[in-house]
């Protein structure tokens, strides 16, 4: 019998080199060959250099390959301690000692599909277990027959987990001589200083290969991320289904036309939030997990100040905006409390997704919104007066402001609200794209309600904002998206391979759940919307079954647009939302007075492709080939 010794070498010194040869003739093997495959001039992976010593072993007729790894020694072996395990395995390997601790093979978790080493001392000499290490392991050469050759999609780690997994899903056998040990000084851990990414992404490649569909949803709901992601959605769905019950009050209690006074005094209100904001939440999000803990209070003394600059600026803003029209401007008087309730709301919110409990605040948030849409109800039930309903929302939000306030002080006792314009600039310099980003997307999303206002009348704002309410309910994903993914797709910054595969499989799962949820809603619409729309509001539904299939779209461009502000490329942004508003614009002049609400309807779905298609293209460019190169 031949045996083939196969060793992969990445710049291994000439006397290690020299130590492996000497310590396989000590061995005892009357015919053997020994392969040296060297990669390190041509790097071409683990798996490949293998597979290149695999192939040489079978043209040179071996009937055993043994593969191994250069940091090992075989010192007090024998041959026949090696083919010990040869009568009870197709692939076998032995003990294995590391740092001080002797492994007895891997074994698979079956839920993560994750590979670990096996610590506890089996009682018998030969066990089967689910891999052997391939820093040594023994195969037969009719066992390489039927299966084939390593997997090279692996370019280092898992591929001995997925070579032995193919074996036992073929019937073969897969053990370790548990009486027989060999030393692994792992310097592949000192070298390899991308270990952490390489075993990241490997790991990927064999879930991906191998995970049912239980395996996946585990893998989905599971993890921080998903945590906060699940409890900021949670506490998002509360509130959209408190704001839904309040809306179909509104609807049911408002005519067209006050409803539609009712959405263009919030959609006022909203036009101005990107600079009271001033891009410090994303920055927050984005920068702050890098930065000092001490630079909070220097960014939320600047929130502060933008808030009372924008608070003053609103009311005067509105007389220009809605001239002769008094109702108007008292109403957003009134609402522009919102203005200082986000200020502390949303510096609270910065806080806890920085400290990864961002329940904290959603479960603030949730309590709130029943307090105020229940009063809110109340009054409509009661009277069905505007001006009451304003005030209501005045007094609720002056409470939350002050709540909030507490909340931030609680958390940094040491705050100080002062006006620091010098450090304020590193921070405005980065916000300000983020703030035009706000600003633009702003203006994108609610140019077709002022629009449909000066080219129709009150009464289409209203039908049309409530068909498009059914999409905002469902949009909560996106936001809760960029909120929790922001500052963690921050820290994989450093990581480019693991940042990739967190972008693939968040593009691919949110535009594949948008698509179903489109279809749900589009298919049952008919059915549940009746129940809240009246006869007044029956062309809302007609608007409702259209928009909501821009919402896989809306998911793709937002996992996208999140990359793109880790990556600092803010500016990509700016320009694709400055393209969009140019042509919502202009499709909008020229559809609207032919086919009113219905045209903005359509148009919002053709913005929304060309921003998944734009934001795809430059994610491509800027965090695939770019990293590449």
């Amino acid at each position: 019998m031949k045996t083939a010794f196969i060793i992969v070498l990445y710049q291994t010194p000439k006397d290690e080199v020299g130590r492996l040869k000497d310590e396989i003739k000590d061995l005892g093997f009357d015919n053997f060959e020994i392969y040296l495959i060297d990669n390190s001039f041509n790097n071409q992976g683990y798996a490949t250099g293998v597979n290149e010593g695999i192939k040489k072993a079978l043209a040179g007729n071996c009937d055993t390959v043994i593969i191994m790894n250069p940091d090992i020694s075989l010192k007090g072996l024998t041959a026949g301690k090696i083919f010990g395990g040869s009568k009870n395995f197709d692939i076998w390997g032995l003990a294995m000692r590391q740092r001080g601790k002797i492994y007895y093979g891997g074994e698979i978790d079956k839920w993560k599909l994750s590979g670990g080493l096996r610590v506890k001392t089996p009682m018998y000499q030969f066990i089967e277990v689910d891999f052997v290490s391939g820093s040594l392991m023994i195969i037969k050469a009719q066992t390489l027959n039927k299966i084939g050759l390593f997997d090279e999609s692996y370019f280092m780690y898992y591929e001995d987990v997925d070579y032995c997994l193919r074996a036992k899903k073929a019937g073969l056998k897969v053990g370790i001589d548990a009486r027989n040990s060999y030393e692994h000084f792992e310097s592949s851990s000192i070298l390899n200083k991308k270990k952490d990414i390489q075993l990241a992404k490997s790991h990927e490649i064999f879930f991906n290969k191998y995970a049912c569909v239980w395996q996946r949803l585990r893998k989905v709901m599971l993890g921080k991320f998903i945590f906060n992601f699940a409890s900021l959605n949670f506490s998002s769905l509360i509130n959209k289904f408190l704001n839904f019950i309040l809306f179909t009050f509104l609807i049911g209690y408002l005519t067209p036309a006050n409803y539609g006074i009712y959405v263009l005094v919030w959609a006022f209100i909203e036009f101005f939030s990107p600079f009271l904001d001033f891009g410090t939440t994303s920055y927050g999000l984005t920068y702050l997990p890098q930065e000092k803990k001490q630079n909070f209070s220097r960014l939320v003394s600047l929130r502060f100040f933008l808030m009372l600059v924008i608070f003053a600026i609103i009311t005067p803003a509105s007389l220009v905006f809605f001239p002769n029209q008094l109702h108007i401007s008292f109403f957003i008087f009134l609402t522009s409390i919102v203005v200082l309730a986000n200020m502390w709301s949303g510096s609270y919110l910065i806080i806890t997704s920085l400290k990864e409990k961002v329940y904290q605040a959603s479960g603030v948030s949730v309590i709130f919104n029943f307090f105020l849409i229940s009063i809110l109800i109340l009054l409509l039930w009661l009277k069905r007066d505007l001006s009451l309903i304003f005030g209501a929302i005045f007094f609720c939000y002056a409470i939350y402001t002050v709540i909030n306030w507490y909340l931030v002080k609680k958390e940094f006792f040491d705050l100080k609200i002062k006006f620091d314009f010098k450090n304020w600039m590193p921070i405005l310099k980065k916000s300000t794209f983020f703030v035009l980003v706000g600003f633009f997307s702003g203006l994108y999303f609610k140019q077709d309600i002022f629009l449909l206002k000066y080219l129709q009348s009150d009464q289409v704002v209203g039908v049309y904002s409530a068909g498009f309410k059914f999409l905002e309910a469902l949009l909560l994903i996106a936001g809760s998206y960029s909120m929790v993914s922001l500052p963690i797709l921050s820290k994989l910054l450093a990581k480019k391979e693991i940042l990739k595969l967190r972008v693939k499989r968040d593009f691919v799962l949110f535009i594949f759940i948008g698509f179903i949820v489109s279809l749900i809603f589009y298919f049952l619409s008919p059915y549940l919307l009746t129940l809240f729309l009246k006869s007044k509001y029956q062309n809302s539904l007609a608007v409702a079954r259209i928009v909501v299939f821009s919402l896989p779209f809306v998911l793709g461009t937002t996992v996208c647009f999140s990359a793109l502000y880790v990556l600092k490329k803010v500016k990509t942004v700016i320009l694709i939302y400055l393209f969009q508003i140019f042509v919502n614009l202009i499709l909008n002049l020229i559809f609207i007075p032919r086919f009113s609400l219905f045209a903005s309807a359509y148009i919002t779905i053709i913005c929304e492709i060309l921003n998944l298609v734009f934001g795809y293209y430059f994610i491509r460019k800027y965090l695939f080939y770019e990293s590449r190169s």
